[in-house]
């Protein structure tokens, strides 16, 4: 029992990593995704976003982790059949030397005494963000790009997918095996052979299963042929990452899957996966709960990777804003009703029942 103890967090030799559990983990570029799915991203591991309904917010956890893969000397390989990869680097956020001036506001507004009541001063006070002191990973501001000369001098492959003929090597549509074809040969050279690998690669594929991934033609049977080709790209993908030093970052519109278990079924190919819920069009979009926020954030996977102990996150309650500057994840906290309004009181005649006595909870005056 003496080999099972605790292995501490350290650097490894690569840059912008960290060994944890006996495993390479890297940032992805936000300090509160980072925290909230056990430290970071693990190497040779599947991460899958299901988008927004626009696809907004996923694009930008998208560059995030492009973004950080840049500053940290990463090779980089992005994939998209619906954007030419080569317009995703253009606009990726530029590093600051430290966190935003929006942190410090946050820090400084939790650290104000309650006014509600004096007893409530000795509690403890509730952290709402993660990560905002965490030594992992880089700041972002995204009112700024990173510049086109430092975008250059990074190893990128582009790989604009377009239209490709059907009924390749059992996909009904021959992206999904063009895309893994290319994958397989740039991870070859990132295969762990007992040595200290010299560099990390960040896979980038952006809206996995869209409506371009389904196969061109109208049979019938189309959309179960779709579904089959997506759960057994994604095992194929699995294959291809163990034992490297290779880290996929997967978005999928899963919102636009006629089939409600495929998701469930893709999952099983997957290390860990958080679905971004965006209040955008919704009810939720003008409802006075929600309105410092723009959506909710839902963990769906996580897995204990080299490890006995799987990972608890902090809240499962979790909901994201994004800010002029950067991406929060915070936890989500309903505000306090504090005013009495006619309505309460309405409430509070026509919900109370009649007492023995027959009187009203209005009738009571202490």
């Amino acid at each position: 029992m003496s080999s099972f103890h605790k292995i501490s967090e350290t650097q490894t030799s690569v840059s912008g990593t960290k060994l944890k559990n006996n495993s390479i983990y890297v940032s992805s570029g936000i300090p509160s995704l980072d925290h909230i799915v056990g430290g970071g991203l693990p190497s040779g591991a599947i991460f899958v976003v299901e988008e927004d309904v626009l696809g907004n917010y996923s694009r930008i956890l998208n560059k995030y982790f492009l973004a950080e893969g840049i500053i940290c000397k990463h090779a980089l390989f992005i994939a998209s059949a619906d954007e030419d990869p080569h317009e995703i680097v253009k606009e990726l956020p530029k590093p600051c030397a430290q966190p935003l001036e929006d942190d410090i506001i946050d820090t400084t507004e939790r650290t104000d005494k309650m006014k509600i009541a004096w007893r409530y001063e000795a509690l403890n006070q509730v952290e709402s963000s993660f990560g905002s002191t965490t030594n992992f990973g880089h700041h972002f501001d995204l009112s700024k790009h990173i510049e086109e000369d430092i975008v250059i001098s990074t190893q990128i492959s582009y790989n604009y997918l377009e239209t490709s003929e059907q009924n390749v090597n059992g996909f009904r549509n021959g992206l999904y095996f063009k895309l893994l074809q290319n994958i397989k040969e740039a991870v070859k050279d990132y295969k762990s052979n007992g040595k200290a690998d010299k560099n990390i690669l960040r896979i980038s594929i952006q809206s996995l299963g869209s409506p371009i991934w389904m196969a061109m033609d109208c049979e019938e049977d189309s959309h179960e042929h779709y579904g089959k080709d997506l759960i057994k790209f994604m095992y194929c993908l699995r294959v291809l990452l163990r034992d490297t030093s290779a880290v996929a970052f997967v978005t999928i519109p899963s919102h636009l899957f006629d089939d409600d278990h495929l998701m469930k079924r893709l999952l099983y190919s997957i290390d860990n996966a958080v679905k971004m819920e965006s209040f955008t069009g919704s009810s939720k979009e003008t409802n006075p709960v929600y309105k410092d926020y723009h959506g909710l954030f839902h963990i769906t996977k996580l897995s204990a990777i080299y490890s006995m102990v799987p990972y608890v996150p902090p809240s499962l309650d979790l909901a994201f804003k994004l800010k002029r500057k950067k991406f929060l994840i915070e936890k989500l906290h309903l505000p306090p009703e504090l005013e009495e309004t006619s309505e309460r009181e309405q409430d509070d005649i026509t919900a109370t029942p009649y007492t023995c006595g027959g009187f009203k909870k209005k009738d009571i005056d202490f």
